[in-house]
């Protein structure tokens, strides 16, 4: 696929046009390019807390290693088994017809917004930017699964979704701690809490 149509693809995706998530739908060869794209914008958010650690931090080698580089494969497996929990609510609970690939190929293309954690490493806005991306990651995997399936009910593309997005937002961060720093984007200020509650476990025994 040429370059100027996978970027036209993500325009439109970002301006919430349904017919771009029809065609995701029903494009097979489209298949590696949509995980491209994920992994693209999980690696936007590696770097984000790669970033971060340095501004914020003064501090980079183990959030290169760990955040960007183990951080990004680590979401972006999580991304899948997400998109395969969504598919598994749709198909085996709910007893929808769609296939896996198809269900991949949306989720893939509507995880974009998730980019804006790259800025996380702004002083005084990244937690707001991280909690936006999070929340607009949300609204357009549920819009664009409403979008590839408009037959299905949508309070059942809801929960399908929200399984799916438990499956990677929840289990990221108890792989994240100050001892093991995968937290890209969003997830650096997990770290940042269980730093923190070190420091006052540390008076507290003091005292």
């Amino acid at each position: 696929m040429p370059v100027e149509q996978i970027i036209a693809r993500i325009r439109r995706a970002l301006l919430l046009d349904v017919g771009v998530f029809e065609e995701a739908r029903d494009d097979r060869p489209f298949t590696p390019v949509a995980i491209g794209i994920a992994g693209g914008v999980a690696l936007l958010a590696g770097i984000g807390a790669f970033l971060w650690s340095a501004v914020i931090l003064s501090e980079t080698e183990d959030f290169l290693i760990e955040a960007t580089i183990l951080g990004t494969m680590f979401l972006v497996l999580l991304w899948l088994v997400g998109m395969i929990a969504t598919y598994f609510v749709l198909s085996q609970m709910y007893r929808e017809t769609v296939a896996l690939d198809s269900v991949i190929r949306v989720m893939c293309l509507s995880v974009v917004p998730f980019a804006l954690s790259f800025l996380v490493f702004i002083p005084g806005f990244g937690f707001g930017l991280a909690m936006m991306a999070i929340a607009l990651t949300f609204f357009y995997t549920n819009y664009a699964v409403r979008a590839a399936y408009p037959g299905i009910d949508p309070m059942r593309v809801m929960i399908a979704c929200l399984a799916g997005m438990a499956v990677w937002a929840m289990i990221l961060p108890l792989l994240t701690s100050s001892d093991n720093q995968f937290a890209p984007g969003p997830f650096v200020f997990e770290w940042s809490e269980d730093v923190l509650q070190e420091i006052v476990d540390a008076f507290s025994a003091l005292g």
